[in-house]
């Protein structure tokens, strides 16, 4: 990112995109029956039920557990087998290599098994059912990686306790002392709280102080796929096939949809 981004935010074209490398995935609109031996003597073959998902592989491990069925299945048969199953269904099905853009994560839907959601304060484009990248539309501007309206922006280096005059937690105008995850609690950076997708309204972790966090992350919204931080509160724009806004904006909640995701059969 070039020098001029370091103290304030340029407002790019209207299409700003970060140039990180993609990531990829393999994934695949699984509709398969679970069988697999008990580990108990005698190990008889067990039917624990039809898997009907759109499942990535990288996902495989969380999924399993996720629902009554894997769940019974990782009881009787163990996780690593149930894992090792379901990752041969994805791989038997009309899987697909999925190319994904900067700024997203793998949102595999029916349909379209290389869905995707922007994170980062970005917006899928083209708007509709496939979009192909994540961008960052005016009157939003570039910041540190972070799409969202900025008055001013710092350094992206996180500043830490241990780097701030006499060890206080002093952060610039406007921004706030939050802890940094996976560093310890006396690690901290600054943080604006009115726009940052994953401190919205506050910390999300308690500080060293004993302050109780209230903020929120609204890329883990159940079911987003569009989502900002406007003034300190999560506004979902847009939220995954089978999930609708609720009339306050801030969370997805099951639509009555015939397109919604079929989970697997208990």
């Amino acid at each position: 990112m070039r020098a001029s981004l370091v103290n304030l935010a340029v407002f790019v074209s209207s299409f700003a995109l970060l140039g990180a490398a993609q990531s990829s995935d393999v994934c695949g609109e699984v509709s398969a029956v679970l069988k697999l031996p008990s580990l108990a003597p005698p190990h008889k073959v067990i039917t624990y039920g039809t898997i009907s998902e759109c499942i990535c592989i990288s996902h495989i491990s969380n999924y399993v557990g996720s629902t009554s069925l894997t769940v019974s299945a990782v009881a009787s048969a163990g996780r690593s087998a149930v894992i090792n199953a379901i990752t041969q269904m994805v791989n038997d099905c009309k899987k697909q290599t999925c190319h994904y853009p900067p700024h997203s994560i793998p949102a595999c839907q029916h349909g379209n098994p290389c869905g995707f959601t922007c994170t980062d304060g970005f917006t899928p484009f083209p708007y509709g059912n496939h979009p192909t990248t994540c961008v960052c539309n005016k009157p939003y501007a570039l910041c540190n990686g972070k799409c969202g309206l900025f008055k001013a922006c710092p350094s992206g280096r996180p500043v830490y306790k241990r780097d701030l005059p006499g060890g206080l937690d002093q952060c610039p105008q406007g921004l706030t002392s939050c802890p940094v995850p996976g560093r310890g609690a006396h690690s901290m950076e600054c943080v604006n709280t009115k726009t940052d997708l994953e401190s919205c309204g506050g910390c999300t972790l308690p500080s060293y102080h004993g302050h109780i966090p209230e903020g929120i992350d609204c890329t883990a919204i159940h079911g987003v796929s569009d989502v900002s931080c406007l003034r300190g509160q999560c506004v979902v724009h847009r939220c995954m096939s089978g999930y609708t806004p609720n009339n306050l904006r801030d969370s997805c909640v099951r639509s009555d949809d015939d397109s919604e995701i079929v989970l697997a059969n208990d």
